[in-house]
């Protein structure tokens, strides 16, 4: 039997609420996912966290949070399982941090999920880092499988801090849930008078939201049929000017919506688009939930240059442009006029949806632990 015990808020293995954080959303549906083997269990306390920011609503979440990894501990220490530590949210409190320190000390087992690195606070962040660099490194050399999302991100980490192949890693990209199979069961339709062009994800600098705007304001101008719909916040980087054009145009619809709701959102949308800057060393290597939930839907895809988003379109389904507004104009105005180019595109993307799926990613791990359980049993 393998038993996990997960550093997280036990709430999210029941569900996701009203979140609309991809990182819950990865958390909760590889956990789900393995609690659907025979041979996996999953434990984690549960902790009610009222929001508020007030010094007595602080306080008083702070002591849950201790008393959380009070309990979190004591379990550990009776069943000695998995620990799973999702990276870098699971260690943006101080009561992680040292649940994190008491498994190394103890010889308890450890899986650190990495997510985003240090490196995403000044690509597309507010440039304050919540964590050390010092502090990253301990986590990745202590860990004792890492589960990173694909092979370049992992091999620009293992440089930077030194691993040289130190750390058993499993590679398992991000997915999309089984919603989207229900929603979406057969390729898209194009539909005459219909252009939607959307975009899902947090608005901020180095996401291409700038070029994506002047691309399609540039191709409305001259086809009043297109509408862009951008479903995330605002956040570091988007200048007053560009929120301004996005608020006051009538053809763009700007939406903050609960991760639940996004599925369904999609209906309706022509091409789905991912504007990353390839320039930016940690965006060039992300794989980012919303692309594979994009495949999840069958809808065209529009993405830039990004050496680690390759792979997923190689067949076709998705279409690759440089970063600039240009480049995404000109394959927007082709996306606009060949609609049975959009529908060839959408049979090719259908045609791998299989591979993307969060059971798919919930696979990739148990093997990853099994095979570490099989080197232990040989050394």
């Amino acid at each position: 039997m393998i038993r996990i015990f997960a550093a997280c808020n036990g709430t999210l293995l029941g569900s996701l609420g009203t979140g609309v954080s991809p990182t819950y959303t990865r958390i909760h549906f590889l956990l789900r996912g393995l609690t659907e083997y025979a041979d996996v269990e999953i434990d984690a306390v549960s902790c009610d966290l009222p929001p508020g920011r007030s010094i007595s609503r602080r306080l008083a979440n702070n002591l849950r949070k201790t008393l959380t990894a009070i309990r979190s501990a004591h379990r550990i220490r009776r069943d000695r399982p998995w620990v799973y530590f999702a990276y870098p949210h699971s260690m943006t409190t101080v009561q992680n941090r040292l649940l994190f320190s008491f498994c190394s000390r103890t010889g308890v087992r450890t899986i650190l999920d990495l997510h985003d690195t240090l490196e995403q606070t000044g690509a597309v962040g507010d440039g304050n880092e919540r964590l050390s660099r010092r502090r990253e490194a301990d986590c990745l050399r202590k860990a004792s499988l890492v589960v990173a999302l694909n092979r370049p991100m992992w091999e620009r980490v293992s440089s930077t801090y030194g691993l040289n192949g130190s750390r058993p890693v499993v590679i398992a990209p991000n997915a999309f849930e089984d919603a989207f199979l229900h929603l979406y069961p057969e390729p898209y339709r194009a539909a005459r008078g219909r252009f939607n062009v959307c975009y899902i994800g947090a608005l901020t600098r180095n996401r291409g939201i700038d070029l994506l705007v002047d691309a399609c304001t540039a191709v409305h101008a001259e086809n009043h049929d297109l509408r862009l719909h951008l479903y995330g916040p605002y956040g570091p980087g988007i200048p007053a000017e560009l929120r301004d054009r996005i608020e006051d145009a009538e053809w763009i619809v700007r939406r903050e919506l609960p991760r639940t709701e996004l599925p369904a959102a999609l209906k309706g949308m022509d091409v789905l688009v991912m504007p990353y800057n390839p320039a930016e060393p940690y965006l060039n290597l992300a794989s980012p939930t919303k692309l594979y939930e994009y495949i999840g839907t069958g809808i065209p895809i529009l993405c830039t240059k990004c050496d680690s988003l390759l792979d997923a379109g190689s067949n076709g389904g998705i279409l690759y442009v440089d970063y600039t507004a240009d480049a995404l104009r000109d394959a927007i105005v082709t996306l606009h006029n060949c609609p049975s180019l959009r529908e060839e595109m959408s049979r090719r993307l259908c045609a791998i949806r299989s591979d993307h799926t969060w059971s798919m990613r919930a696979e990739s791990v148990r093997a990853g632990i099994l095979s570490s359980l099989e080197r232990e049993g040989q050394e």
